[in-house]
């Protein structure tokens, strides 16, 4: 059941037995050490990088095609998933790819996995987990998650760029050209 807003993880409540909450900072730096920890030694260069509220991580130049764990407080969860950021394009075709193999994804990682199209130029296949405290076993198991999105998707990933369906550098942003042309 999901937290509601203004939960323990966010506020500094306590886990519960023998569980210190951490802050997001070590929390998110604990998941990364432990996804490292299981990765096989081809897998070791995963470039991964945090703010306030979430962690990506990725392989390769395209830093906008990344998997994610992002905390939600005021919704009461956490995602994980993989995102798809490079422009309208490529998130079409990724979604496209992605769908053909929605069956074997949800029936690996569990039913409640999506495979969406959030805006344009953005889509993810993700899962929402009910926001616990940011405890050791929390950020381990967050771990395991993204390691199971990793072991599946990486290599429908890895074939998605070989096909050319999304470029192996990251699309130029439009976002600051667009800022820049509304200021005249």
């Amino acid at each position: 059941m999901a937290r509601k807003a203004g939960s323990a993880a966010g506020a500094g409540a306590s886990a519960g037995a023998g569980a210190a909450v951490m802050k997001r900072r070590e929390f998110f730096g604990l998941v990364v050490e432990t996804v490292l920890a299981a990765l096989p030694a081809e897998r070791q260069n995963v470039a991964h990088r945090q703010t306030m509220n979430l962690l990506k991580m990725h392989w390769g130049a395209n830093y906008r095609v990344h998997y994610e764990a992002m905390i939600d407080s005021e919704r009461g969860w956490l995602e994980v998933g993989l995102h798809f950021e490079d422009g309208p394009a490529s998130t079409e075709r990724l979604l496209r790819y992605f769908d053909t193999y929605v069956l074997e994804i949800k029936h690996r990682l569990g039913i409640e996995v999506e495979l969406e199209r959030w805006t344009l130029s953005w889509g993810h296949c993700y899962e929402l987990l009910p926001l616990e405290p940011l405890s050791a076993d929390f950020a381990r198991m967050v771990a395991a998650r993204l390691l199971a999105f990793m072991h599946l998707l990486q290599p429908l990933l890895d074939d998605a760029y070989e096909l050319g369906l999304v470029p192996r550098e990251p699309h130029p942003s439009t976002f600051h050209q667009r800022f820049r042309d509304r200021r005249g």
